[in-house]
């Protein structure tokens, strides 16, 4: 008889070989636990991640509209009340009644730009490239304002993208007006089948953007970017003004 064939032998070998597999099977185990802890425990690190940007994108929109209810009342205040006085006193001292009405006249070109801020004129039923030139109109007073646009697909763009595409060419145009003494601003809108793109160039100060950090105006910006599931990029340097584009996927959000 072979030794192989012997029962003992035979039966080693066998419980070596189950042995073997056992090892082989718990490691496999073991592997397998590791990695699904890792998985889990990567889920849950993405998990807490996004629960504090959101957090923080919420903490960012209650600062938002603080903030832009501060900047209405400083323009109503500002431009709005101290006109309506010095055209009161103006009245009353006699003058001109051409002054009067010049005076008269950019009070309500400010009123109405004022009011276009808060609510876009029948933003629902004109369509985007109507709804943005009313915002850019209300500024052409205080910037010579080139336009380009360029629309390659008629499809209906829904109320809450056309919403936040204005707020978010307000908000530029605030910086804008706030911080970067420009004369002239050049607007871009193009529409294809797959995407919106809002391009926004500027010719004032700039500023480093690489050093920069990201105000209450570009979170905000990003609050609206993440409502669309879009993206944004800007590049300014000093002296060159600043470079702004936003993209959205041209559909249902």
């Amino acid at each position: 008889m072979e030794k192989w064939q012997d029962p003992d032998t035979f039966l080693t070998w066998i419980i070596i070989i189950l042995g073997v597999m056992v090892l082989l099977v718990g490691t496999l185990i073991t592997v397998f636990y590791i990695s699904y802890k890792k998985i889990l425990r990567s889920k849950e690190e993405e998990l807490a991640a996004k629960t504090d940007y959101q957090r923080r994108l919420l903490n960012v929109s209650l600062d938002a509209q603080e903030q832009e209810r501060t900047r209405i009342a400083t323009d109503l205040h500002d431009n709005i009340i101290s006109r309506l006085t010095v055209i009161r006193l103006k009245t009353a001292i006699g003058t001109d009644l051409r002054e009067i009405d010049r005076l008269l006249g950019t009070a309500i070109d400010e009123s109405r730009r004022i009011s276009h801020e808060l609510a876009p004129p029948l933003y629902e039923e004109k369509s985007l490239e109507n709804v943005l030139a009313s915002v850019l109109k209300s500024w052409e007073s205080f910037y010579n304002i080139r336009r380009y646009i360029d629309v390659r697909n008629d499809a209906t763009v829904n109320k809450n993208t056309k919403l936040q595409l204005v707020r978010v060419l307000q908000e530029l145009i605030q910086n804008t007006y706030k911080h970067a003494k420009a004369s002239q601003i050049d607007f871009m809108l193009r529409i294809t089948g797959k995407y919106l793109i809002l391009k926004v160039d500027d010719n004032g100060t700039g500023f480093n953007s690489t050093a920069a950090s990201k105000g209450i105006g570009l979170q905000n910006i990003a609050l609206r970017a993440d409502n669309l599931k879009g993206f944004y990029k800007y590049k300014s340097e000093e002296g060159k003004g600043t470079r702004f584009i936003f993209v959205v996927k041209n559909g249902k959000n």
